[in-house]
């Protein structure tokens, strides 16, 4: 009787706790719309899993031609196939690109222009997250997080331009995060001249650098596609179960703070990337450019955002990925 007793009361508590849960997600914010982008061409980095995954899903779906530019062109594959058995009829295309080396970028972009007369939809959402104690660079010698995140999608953004602002009306979504509130320009020690100074400022300062790095690259691109037919929009996803910092160095024993702190804010994929639906489909956005969103809207952010920054941020940029503008 008494594990009988036992096991009901566990049953029931996760019974319970799997019903708040359920609760919890149904209070996030979802993309309402239901719009098709058949003909459309959408361009997607980093999609073999989290949100680049169920974000080709949807877009798919809508009827858009979608292509996966990933590093892993294996796992990308896979990714096709399982998506083309759910929708057979799905047009689905994989490019190596590789975003910590600028030569794999452009040659990315090579075949990009080379297969598409036209792309409407460009979608920057491949990152990682590594602590700058483990001093891994670019293949180019940049710091890893800043030069994946925001130098390798800054010069793919560059290179493709041109040819989203002759497919108009096109959108190009930045992935960044809130976490860029916390983030600061360290010019030297994202060209690798010297070493990152964020070990006094945490584990994930460069991370949040790049982030914030993200930001200023929406602003300063959205200036200069006035009126040009494109328009660019920076994301906060919010906190999702993805592999994004699987190379945090977080002690086990932390772990048991996290775990409930996990389990009221972590967003599964399917609902962490409404956001970037939101911004590259909806009807309630196709006429702004340059803000910041999250939860599928607007998003003040507490960052000092100066013009001094963000242009300096711009032609460093320029400088390291050897382009003009």
């Amino acid at each position: 009787m008494g594990i009988l007793s036992t096991s009901l009361g566990i049953g029931a508590t996760f019974g319970g706790l799997y019903a708040l849960r359920r609760w919890r997600e149904n209070q996030w914010e979802s993309c309402k719309t239901n719009r098709r982008l058949d003909g459309q061409v959408a361009i997607i980095t980093g999609a073999t899993s989290g949100l680049g995954k169920v974000l080709a899903e949807d877009l798919v779906n809508r009827g858009a031609a979608v292509v996966l530019a990933c590093r892993n062109t294996t796992a990308a594959k896979e990714v096709a196939a399982k998506i083309k058995q759910q929708c057979p009829e799905a047009l689905l295309d994989v490019v190596e690109l590789d975003l910590s080396s600028l030569e794999s970028v452009r040659k990315c972009a090579n075949i990009l222009l080379e297969r598409y007369p036209q792309i409407n939809i460009l979608i920057n959402n491949a990152g990682v997250s590594i602590p700058p104690k483990m001093g891994i660079k670019t293949v180019e010698g940049y710091e890893i997080n800043f030069g994946v995140n925001h130098l390798g999608h800054f010069l793919l953004t560059n290179l493709l331009v041109d040819r989203l602002i002759a497919s108009t009306p096109s959108r190009i979504v930045i992935v960044s995060s809130k976490l860029h509130e916390q983030g600061s320009m360290d010019w030297e020690g994202f060209e690798g001249t010297k070493e990152f100074e964020g070990g006094k400022r945490g584990p994930n300062a460069a991370y949040c650098s790049s982030k914030l790095a993200n930001v200023y690259f929406g602003i300063k691109l959205a200036e200069k596609l006035e009126s040009r037919g494109v328009s660019v929009y920076t994301v906060c996803p919010g906190w999702n179960y993805t592999k994004l910092f699987r190379y945090s160095s977080v002690p086990f024993y932390s772990w048991i703070a996290i775990i409930p702190i996990a389990f009221w804010f972590m967003k599964p994929a399917r609902i962490g990337v409404q956001t970037l639906i939101h911004c590259a489909v909806s009807e309630d956005t196709e006429n702004e450019t340059g803000l910041f969103y999250r939860d599928c809207k607007v998003y003040q952010s507490q960052a000092n955002l100066n013009t001094k920054t963000i242009n300096e941020l711009w032609e460093l940029s320029c400088k390291l990925c050897k382009i003009e503008w």
